[in-house]
């Protein structure tokens, strides 16, 4: 039977039938398992869990994102299960380095990284979690594991884990200020840099973008400020001497636009004024940004708010 010719289903009949499918694909060994995920700002999904006894680490695929792409006829339930299970047999199980979780905790301490979220929207969360406070955000810990290849993912720090590798609030962070600008260096380039770059790499022609045929670009005092994986980027603003340096390079204090856990915008405060730009980031936020991406419904300003009175008890570290 041909599933994807049969008539859509619904969420329930489409993880029911791609837990079938991928159970027939990957055999009785691996264990298929349903549940509700809480992840950043408190927004939960449904989410397949693969698990096999051999394997350290077990992913976690999230489901609605594949079921809308179900929806729309882009893929159909037999080369989502397929290309899943790919994925899972092409992950090496012992490349994490979380063997050493119970043997030698210690080794783990170069994993030791730190996010930037909301305090407000992840309350529940940093309840069982060390972490630190800066303005309305928290810092959190993960620990960054390698999954395949060049493909890396994280671990968040809750108290049990944090309780087993021996180190409380102050000893993580002290190793996560010095392991995650190494691991996840950061990136700055001007905005209309950065969206000649994504049309080049995408194929758009210059032509359906006016202002950049002949190489002319947008001339827009913005900036992006990320890490190299442009994911949790907005914790590069806390990276050593980084927003410094970006004050001496537009030669004025700057407002810093916290569009997404991802990257924040930098705008000089020449060129604007707080209040436009919080309630442009309110905007977005609303009708732009996923849920679960949002930062702050507020902007900052450098160096009045990320200057050495908010950071300095946590630069200190170095």
């Amino acid at each position: 039977m041909n599933i994807s010719a049969s008539p859509a289903l619904d969420m329930d009949g489409f993880i029911c039938t791609l837990v079938q499918c991928i159970s027939a694909t990957l055999g009785p060994d691996v264990e298929i398992i349903t549940s509700e995920q809480t992840k950043n700002n408190q927004i939960s999904y449904p989410c397949l869990t693969l698990r096999h006894s051999s394997r350290k680490i077990s992913p976690n695929i999230r489901i609605d994102d594949l079921f809308s792409t179900y929806k729309k006829g882009f893929m159909g339930i037999e080369e989502i299960a397929r290309q899943i299970s790919e994925a899972y047999n092409g992950m090496s199980g012992d490349t994490s380095g979380l063997e050493d979780l119970y043997s030698d905790p210690e080794k783990l301490k170069d994993k030791i990284i730190y996010r930037l979220i909301n305090f407000e929207r992840n309350s529940d969360m940093l309840g069982s979690c060390p972490h630190f406070r800066i303005l309305d955000l928290a810092m959190i810990f993960c620990l960054s594991v390698s999954i395949s290849g060049d493909e890396t993912g994280t671990i968040r720090i809750d108290d049990k884990l944090a309780s087993i590798i021996g180190m409380d609030a102050d000893k993580l962070l002290s190793y996560a200020l010095k392991n995650t600008p190494k691991i996840y260096a950061y990136s700055y380039e001007k905005l209309d840099e950065l969206l000649l770059k994504i049309m080049d790499k995408k194929g758009v022609p210059e032509e359906m973008f006016p202002p950049f045929i002949g190489g002319d670009a947008l001339h827009t005092p913005m900036s992006v400020l990320t890490n190299n994986h442009e994911y949790y980027g907005a914790s590069s603003m806390l990276y050593p001497g980084v927003l410094e340096k970006i004050r001496d390079e537009l030669n004025q204090d700057f407002y810093i636009i916290p569009s997404s856990v991802h990257e924040v915008i930098i705008v000089p405060s020449s060129h604007t004024d707080s209040m436009h730009l919080r309630d442009m980031l309110e905007d977005v936020n609303k009708t732009i940004v996923p849920p679960e991406e949002i930062l702050s419904d507020n902007i900052y300003r450098y160096p009045n708010d990320f200057g050495p009175d908010t950071l300095g008890p946590f630069l200190s570290s170095f």
